[in-house]
């Protein structure tokens, strides 16, 4: 397992990737590309802070540890998002 510090340095390198990628797509005024780039770094960051643990038991033969992941949930559309940054309703 990496160590805290190792996991920090690959984080902060992903989000200096996307911060990157973001800005350069808010050059070209592409915000289709901002939020798909914003969904892919919370994607990508997740995995990479979970990718450290092993499954919970291990057993060969456990239903839960070899069940398939879940299907990608429907996104939240962006007025949601804005409105949850924003402090406002979010229903």
């Amino acid at each position: 397992m990496p160590s805290e510090s190792e996991n920090a340095r690959r984080l902060r390198e992903l989000h200096d990737a996307y911060v990157w990628r973001v800005n350069a797509a808010v050059g070209e005024g592409r915000e289709d590309l901002i939020w798909r780039l914003v969904d892919d770094y919370l994607d990508e960051a997740m995995q990479m802070m979970t990718d450290q643990y092993a499954d919970a038991c291990g057993r060969p033969d456990c239903t839960v540890c070899n069940r398939p992941p879940p299907e990608r949930a429907r996104p939240v559309s962006r007025r949601r998002w804005l409105r949850f940054f924003a402090g406002g309703p979010t229903g």
